[in-house]
């Protein structure tokens, strides 16, 4: 159930993820503009968090687009070929263990105002590189041809296996090699 709920057995291109999280982002910039009424690059940003906060269908939204974008990233990662179950939850711890680390320890946040270190925001921006550029992994291969002889013949694809001969064998009356 929960393959098909976040994603993890569909696939997304390149293209398609990226204009998919754009479509997101500009569509929750313009809900946070009409809730706010103050564009997020004018003013201080902590006013505009508070703001943010105080405002219940913000906040569902700000959930609803989180939900969004990890759906997102779970199919583009199966797209590339990569297992999105070990990915996602891999991505999420490494997520929580940079918020500890910078917590525990301020001096290796990235300022006062983060809660993630230069390590984190590194893993971070590569991950999300790789979601953009990398290509996908063999959706769209084509089948290589059947082993056919210059003559057009069907041959068999490998040799039948040792214990399938046996049962052939015995099956025909042969024990041991001698027939009865």
């Amino acid at each position: 159930m929960l393959n098909y709920l976040f994603g993890f057995n569909a696939r997304m291109g390149r293209l398609a993820f990226f204009f998919s999280s754009f479509v997101v982002g500009v569509g929750f910039v313009m809900l946070a503009y009409g809730a706010t009424g103050n564009v997020p690059s004018s003013g201080r940003m902590d006013v505009l968090l508070a703001q943010a906060s105080a405002s219940q269908p913000l906040l569902f939204a700000f959930y609803g687009v989180l939900v969004i974008c990890f759906m997102l990233q779970s199919m583009r990662v199966r797209d590339i070929g990569w297992d999105p179950v070990c990915v996602m939850a891999g991505w999420i711890a490494l997520m929580v263990i940079d918020r500890i680390v910078a917590q525990k320890f301020p001096e290796y946040a990235l300022t006062y105002q983060h809660t993630g270190t230069a390590v984190g925001a590194l893993a971070n921006a590569a991950l999300n590189l790789v979601l953009l550029f990398w290509p996908s992994g063999g959706l769209y291969k084509e089948q290589e041809p059947d082993d056919a002889g210059s003559d057009g013949a069907w041959r068999p694809s490998a040799p039948q296996a040792a214990a399938t001969n046996r049962i052939a064998r015995i099956a025909g009356g042969e024990f041991g090699g001698k027939a009865r």
